[in-house]
């Protein structure tokens, strides 16, 4: 009897998937698997296809154990934990599930913003507290208030200027979202040529220069590996703030965490750090300039549902000779 491994430490369970491949299979066995290596190898033999989570990673000397292994499908948009060029030259076809968090990921962004310019955490705080009216913003006279010296000054969005790295799917959604609030914006993106809408393309530095609000959207790959670091982040304005959407690899961490100490920008918001889980003494996580959640921005009532379907039916599509929504090398 041929096998399905599932392998996945996040998710408690995996009735969606087993519906579908008993459905659309015949004579399958599926296995829930967690990561112990001793586990997994104990069921390598009659291997057909993998549904695997991202962080797992797949490399060539674990594939090579699977003699019989066609498939392999990864539960998110990204799949760098496969050795693809491996995953080739074995003829093990492999998948990724693109598109199942776009507006979850898009609107993470835009509640960043908001969270940031309202200021919402901070005067939820202060009406607890007793303040009320103009005075809950600041003992300041208003007249004197500047949004250059007061941090907890609420901003208008409206007129602000959004700048997106990474103008994919998702990095387009933010920008239709963001224009519709009223902001400029402002893109980069090498592979995305300049386009007749509002949106505006330009250099990496000088985006960085005009944004008020910085969205991470870009894919991690060689050239995005720390493509925001200590030279570069000097480039954004004290008042700016910075939202990773994407991956953490693509921040210098330490650049961005003696910004933030520095006072040289304003704020962040990360779903995404350069090893995770965080680690409870990592520095961002006690900042209160810092809005931290714990990778999980593309979860919803309804991305759940997709991501489960779309990386199962991409398993079956490639076991079944189609090529699936995700194909990577298939």
């Amino acid at each position: 009897m041929r096998k399905i491994l599932i392998i996945d430490e996040e998710f408690n369970q995996h009735k969606i998937e087993k519906e579908i491949l008993e459905r659309e299979l015949k004579d399958i066995k599926i296995i829930e698997l967690d990561y112990s290596m001793e586990e997994i190898i104990k069921h390598r033999e009659g291997v057909v296809g993998i549904l695997v989570q991202i962080d797992f990673q797949v490399d060539k000397k674990f594939m090579e154990q699977f003699q019989t292994l066609r498939a392999i499908s990864v539960y998110g948009g990204g799949y760098n934990n496969i050795d693809v060029n491996a995953a080739t030259a074995l003829g093990i076809k492999v998948s990724r599930s693109p598109n199942y968090c776009n507006h979850e990921v898009a609107e993470y962004v835009i509640a960043m913003i908001l969270n940031f310019s309202k200021k919402l955490t901070y005067l939820n705080k202060r009406a607890k507290q007793g303040f009320w009216g103009a005075k809950a913003i600041s003992s300041i006279p208003v007249d004197e208030w500047s949004v250059e010296e007061m941090d907890i000054l609420p901003q208008r969005v409206h007129g602000s200027t959004l700048f997106i790295i990474g103008y994919g799917k998702i990095g387009k959604l933010v920008g239709q979202k963001g224009t519709a609030l009223g902001m400029r914006v402002l893109y980069y993106d090498p592979n995305i040529p300049a386009t007749s809408n509002n949106e505006e393309r330009v250099t990496l530095e000088e985006g960085l220069k005009r944004a008020d609000f910085i969205a991470i959207t870009a894919s991690l790959n060689d050239s995005s590996i720390s493509l925001l670091n200590s030279k570069n982040i000097p480039y954004v304005k004290k008042t700016a703030y910075i939202i990773n959407a994407a991956r953490g690899k693509i921040i210098d961490e330490n650049a961005l965490i003696d910004a933030l100490k520095d006072g040289k920008l304003r704020g962040a918001a990360l779903d995404v750090f350069l090893s995770e889980p965080l680690d409870v003494n990592n520095p961002l996580i006690n900042m209160d300039r810092v809005f931290v959640t714990p990778h999980s921005i593309y979860i919803s009532d309804k991305s759940m549902r997709d991501l489960k379907n779309l990386a199962t039916n991409n398993l079956i599509s490639m076991l079944t000779d189609r090529k699936p929504e995700g194909c990577v090398n298939c």
